[in-house]
């Protein structure tokens, strides 16, 4: 028998010290004596994914002539609405987000409704162009769709470069309900008469603020254009909105039956000049300024208007002399003689 060597002895020592290493890393027990768990799978061992935290919707841009969130449209279009009582009641009236009310000939008024934001499908039944209004068009610059117009009116159509929808220049979307008669019965289809067109609108830099439910100042405002146009609104503490009325009947929209209604009523006192034509048309002096009345979300102030020329912007000012804040919301401008009286309690 051979003697044992150093070398051998170094060789059995590794192999027994790899043969421990290798028992110890297959046959690991806890303390308690518990045989080792089987390995997860690997796709177990993988931590799982984690869904991203949606990130917040950003703000809804704001219709800059209600304050309010504004819609998928950007056309800003002005339509001249009939207000004869022939007319009423009106389609599509209670969607406009601003409403300008003036007389016209025979002491009759009319309304231009500006729509811009979220669009009704129909409007009218729509009538004819007059010089003033086109200013009330021009300072938005608005498309103002119309059915013809005096010649004065034409003729400032063109000196201003006024974006017009006329329906008897034969541009789309006017149609006629055969129920009714001229001149009440041609209605604008806002989708066909807007295809085509590029966004526009200038505007003006009103300030808006969160209506409250303070007691109102006055609950109702009424006054008169003439025997057959007096107005009135009554304000519900409910919605605090001006309900709108019209020789105190409720002043309601054709297609819904319901009652048309805004949340600021300014009440703008203008000079009014016969011009003593055959038609008897009138003008309304709309470029200088004047006494105003607002009554915003049931607060009433004092003020004036004023406004440079034809293309300026209107500023509506308190009595100091500073840009009123409108309450979001709808916005009717009643434009009445400078002498009319408002009764108001």
């Amino acid at each position: 028998m051979k003697p044992v060597t150093k070398k051998s002895l170094l060789y059995f020592m590794i192999l027994m010290l790899l043969t421990l290493i290798l028992f110890g890393c297959t046959n690991k027990t806890d303390p308690e004596g518990n045989p080792p768990e089987e390995p997860l799978p690997l796709e177990e061992q993988l931590e799982p994914e984690q869904e991203p935290e949606s990130e917040p919707e950003p703000p809804t841009e704001p219709n800059p002539l209600t304050g309010e969130p504004l819609g998928d449209n950007r056309y800003l279009i002005a339509i001249m609405v009939n207000n004869a009582p022939k007319a009423r009641p009106q389609t599509g009236l209670i969607n406009a987000d601003l409403v300008y009310e003036m007389e016209m000939e025979g002491g009759l008024t009319r309304f231009l409704a500006f729509y811009y934001g979220n669009l009704p499908e129909d409007v009218g039944s729509v009538r004819s162009a007059r010089p003033y209004p086109l200013m009330l068009a021009k300072e938005w610059d608005a498309y103002y769709a119309h059915v013809g117009g005096s010649v004065d009116a034409y003729a400032k159509i063109k000196e201003w470069s006024i974006k017009a929808i006329d329906d008897m220049k034969g541009h789309p979307g006017f149609w006629v309900n055969p129920k009714e008669v001229r001149p009440h019965n041609t209605y604008l289809n806002l989708k066909r008469a807007l295809m085509g067109k590029k966004d526009n609108g200038v505007f003006h830099d009103w300030v808006f603020e969160k209506p409250t439910d303070e007691s109102p100042d006055y609950r109702e405002i009424r006054f008169s254009y003439d025997q057959f146009t007096k107005p009135s609104y009554v304000f519900s503490e409910e919605d605090n909105l001006y309900w709108r009325f019209i020789n105190g009947e409720p002043h309601l929209d054709f297609v819904t039956e319901e009652q048309i209604k805004t949340r600021n009523l300014v009440v703008q006192y203008a000079k009014h000049k016969n011009l003593n034509d055959k038609d008897q048309h009138i003008e309304i002096n709309l470029v200088g300024e004047g006494k105003a009345e607002y009554f915003l979300g049931g607060k009433y102030q004092e003020g004036t208007w004023r406004k440079k020329d034809y293309k300026a912007p209107t500023e509506y000012l308190d009595k100091n002399g500073k840009p009123i804040v409108f309450v979001e919301g709808k916005t009717w401008v009643q434009v009445v003689r400078d002498d009319r009286e408002v009764k108001k309690q």
